[in-house]
């Protein structure tokens, strides 16, 4: 089966607190295929929170991109792996 996969995306990097003219919903199709007899399972996603330190990662520089390798900086436009 084949859905609409829809996802929030950051425009470009932000300086001080975001704001919703900060983002932009994306869409992509996604295929939900599951095997046979699998454990896997598919979850929805209803809501969306910005932790405090993705802030940080929202910006074009922040001294805690450096610190750790899990606050590396967010690109505007490229999919992060989390």
């Amino acid at each position: 089966m084949e859905v609409e996969n829809r996802y929030i995306t950051i425009k470009g990097y932000t300086s001080g607190h975001p704001s919703e003219s900060d983002f932009e919903i994306t869409s992509a199709p996604l295929s939900l295929v599951i095997e046979e007899g699998s454990k896997d399972m598919i979850v929805r996603n209803l809501y969306l929170s910005i932790d405090p330190y993705q802030i940080n990662r929202m910006k074009k520089h922040s001294s805690s991109q450096n610190s750790v390798n899990f606050a590396e900086q967010i690109v505007p436009g490229k999919v992060s792996k989390f």
